[in-house]
């Protein structure tokens, strides 16, 4: 019997087993960390070839690169030129390989190190979503079993790497969900606008894993941005601080209402370091996305240097957009809220304002006169008493208090709801009122009506009226006029009405800044009002010859040829 000569073993052969191999790459898919995954499967299929030298090439973003091992000069220029190659092929679109065809694996000697070096493509079912090199040590022979064996890692490795990034994107995109439900909820249940844009901005900062971010809005009178809040990078310093909005990155933003990045802020020309300077904090990268109500620009949102590799990328950028639009939202409503409590006191105070004007003049006029009919009536009683002749006298004195009385009333309801505004319309009401005054007060009240080519509805005559009689008690209670004269005229669109009159006149920029000192707010009454009927109010005051006076403009738009007439 021929003597078997025992067979040597061949470098080339895999030391592990096939089932030892599954086993270490099983442990590979409680990995949810894409580069940790990368690490241990390079290793692993390095210790799998005994390959002296790995690199693995993953096409997601960030772009993962990892390599282990050795390298000779001549090995790394070639593995080098290999990824560029892929990375530059995956590009360009979308790179597949027919699940029919034989995996490409490419086998290429090294002369000067006596090497080979062996690539093959990384895929995610059909698709190319990377590459694996290897570096063999020389003499070792590249056969078909260790090509099909490469084979499996390629699609196992580069099919659970895309799983995990998969995996870790959702979980990202859930993250961000919570972000938004929570941005949300404060949205509706939180309307203080300091406290709701800060914890805005420290969640953006955590959810675009950023170091800091700054909220701009723009002061349109003064043409600049003004930091309203910031988190982190020395945001206390940058409190109300301003920047012209035709500099920086944020003034390219909020001038050309669209968003931006700028990974390497020092090379592009739009960067201003003036703000570095100030907090002491060194910008590197920049993502910003204006903030915008019904297409109109009021803010700029900005987040500064990513921590993570890659800088900001198109996904950050539509995120930080979405949380621009919200952050809007919350600026609006919060500015409506504030507009809204201002209005209510505003009601309130006006409110307040006649109701002692009320209690002043029935005091003053047409309790007095009551009192004075009481007494007129005690003495007549007495007088028929002693001497019936003389009451005579004293009746017809006591017929006058009493027309006197009536007429006080009168203006008093009148003033209150004047009731031939709903029957007869503004005009009307105004030479009324105009009749009356002349026929109560000491002073003279002169009417230049003017024909109104179509009535006012209810509301706005209203208003108009109310605007008229805050503008007169003004002059009767503070300026000591003489006169007072009541203009109407109209143009094309317009309605105009002026109250004039030649009293003391008044320093009228003093007097608004000071309301609140006072406690008195008719000016600012009127020009709410005013407002709340799409009117304009304008105040010119003089206090000295030969214009003395003051003069109360306000100008309405004239009701439309549709309205009710």
């Amino acid at each position: 019997m021929a003597k078997t000569t025992p067979r040597q073993a061949n470098p080339a052969t895999i030391t592990h087993s096939d089932s030892a191999i599954l086993d270490k790459f099983l442990e590979l898919t409680a990995t949810r960390d894409v580069s940790t995954l990368l690490r241990h499967a390079l290793a692993l299929l390095v210790q799998s070839f005994h390959a002296e030298a790995g690199s693995i090439l993953f096409h997601v973003h960030p772009l993962q690169r990892l390599r282990t091992g050795t390298f000779s000069q001549e090995a790394l220029s070639v593995v080098d030129r290999w990824e560029t190659v892929i990375e530059r092929r995956l590009l360009e679109g979308m790179w597949c390989i027919p699940a029919t065809e034989e995996l490409p694996i490419s086998v290429n000697r090294l002369p000067a190190n006596n090497l080979t070096l062996v690539n093959a493509p990384l895929l995610r079912d059909t698709r190319v979503v990377g590459s694996v090199s290897l570096i063999l040590p020389s003499g070792q022979p590249f056969g078909p079993s260790q090509r099909r064996m490469l084979g499996k890692f390629a699609r196992a490795v580069g099919q659970l790497a895309s799983l995990v990034t998969d995996l870790s994107l959702a979980q990202q995109r859930l993250n961000r969900l919570g972000f938004f439900y929570q941005m949300g909820q404060a949205l509706v249940t939180n309307f203080d606008l300091n406290e709701l844009l800060t914890n805005t901005m420290q969640l953006a900062t955590d959810v675009m894993d950023a170091a800091a971010s700054s909220l701009m809005l723009i002061d349109e009178e003064k043409g600049d941005l003004v930091f309203e809040v910031s988190h982190g990078g020395g945001g206390d310093i940058l409190r109300r601080q301003r920047i012209p909005i035709d500099e920086g990155i944020a003034g390219w933003v909020a001038r050309h209402g669209r968003p931006t990045i700028a990974n390497d802020v020092r090379s592009d020309p739009r960067f201003n370091p003036r703000v570095d300077v100030r907090t002491g904090f060194l910008t590197q990268s920049i993502a910003a996305a204006p903030l915008k109500i019904k297409g109109r620009t009021i803010g700029v949102l900005e987040v500064l240097n990513k921590y993570s590799g890659g800088g900001f990328d198109k996904e950050d950028l539509r995120l930080l957009t979405s949380i621009g639009a919200q952050a809007a939202i919350a600026i609006e409503n919060a500015r409506l809220y504030a507009s809204l409590r201002e209005e209510h006191d505003r009601i309130i105070q006006a409110q307040e304002d006649v109701r002692r004007e009320l209690a002043r003049n029935l005091h003053d006029g047409t309790v007095q006169m009551l009192s004075a009919i009481s007494m007129s009536i005690d003495h007549l009683r007495r007088l028929l008493e002693v001497k019936p002749e003389a009451a005579f006298s004293e009746l017809d004195a006591l017929r006058s208090l009493v027309h006197q009385a009536t007429r006080e009333a009168r203006m008093v309801l009148f003033e209150l709801r004047p009731i031939i505004l709903e029957t007869q319309g503004l005009v009307p009401t105004l030479k009324s009122y105009v009749k009356q005054l002349n026929e109560t007060e000491d002073f003279s009240v002169h009417f230049e009506p003017a024909t109104l080519p179509r009535r006012f509805d209810t509301r706005t005559g209203g208003t108009i009226f109310s605007i008229v009689q805050e503008a007169v008690n003004n002059a009767k209670r503070h300026a000591v006029a003489r006169n007072v004269w009541i203009s109407l005229t109209t143009t094309a669109d317009t309605f105009i009405v002026q109250v004039r009159d030649d009293g003391r006149g008044f320093d009228v920029a003093a007097v608004e800044e000071d309301y609140e000192q006072r406690g008195s707010f008719g000016l600012l009454n009127m020009r709410e009002r005013a407002r709340l009927i799409d009117g304009h109010l304008d105040i010119q005051s003089r206090t000295e010859p030969p214009n003395q006076g003051t003069t109360i403009t306000l100008k309405v738009p004239l009701p439309s040829p549709t309205a009710s007439q």
